[in-house]
């Protein structure tokens, strides 16, 4: 995964234990639009999750805001220094997924979106 491409993330409703190995995730997680249209105007997603249905929309972040893929490094020298990361591609849409149902507007993420949309405004000086 190149650090300049664009990725979209899933935010998936479960925890996933992972080993640090890659997996092809277009290969295991497909995902098909359905007829319907989210909150957000995009179509609503389907999809399955280990046998268990999934709905999801698209979600964008707010400017002038960026996302990014982040991992540890491995060389951390003292005990007490801070963790160290790695900054991989840029995030350009985030899929919010749901189980069984569409996800709504009132969500936590999509209203946390919505926050930092609002912010600007309630901590600027009025004109």
């Amino acid at each position: 995964m190149s650090r300049f491409q664009s990725v979209t993330a899933h935010w998936l409703p479960c925890r996933i234990d992972a080993d640090g190995q890659e997996v092809d995730v277009q290969s295991r997680f497909t995902q098909s639009p359905t007829d319907s249209t989210s909150f957000t105007g995009h179509p609503v997603l389907k999809a399955n999750l280990r046998g268990r249905p999934l709905l999801g929309t698209k979600l964008s972040l707010p400017a002038p805001y960026t996302a990014v893929v982040v991992h540890p490094d491995d060389h951390q020298f003292e005990d007490d220094e801070p963790a160290r990361i790695s900054v991989g591609p840029k995030i350009e849409d985030i899929v919010l997924w749901n189980l069984s149902v569409e996800p709504k507007a009132s969500d936590r993420i999509p209203s946390a979106l919505l926050w930092l949309q609002m912010a600007s405004l309630v901590h600027s000086e009025a004109a």
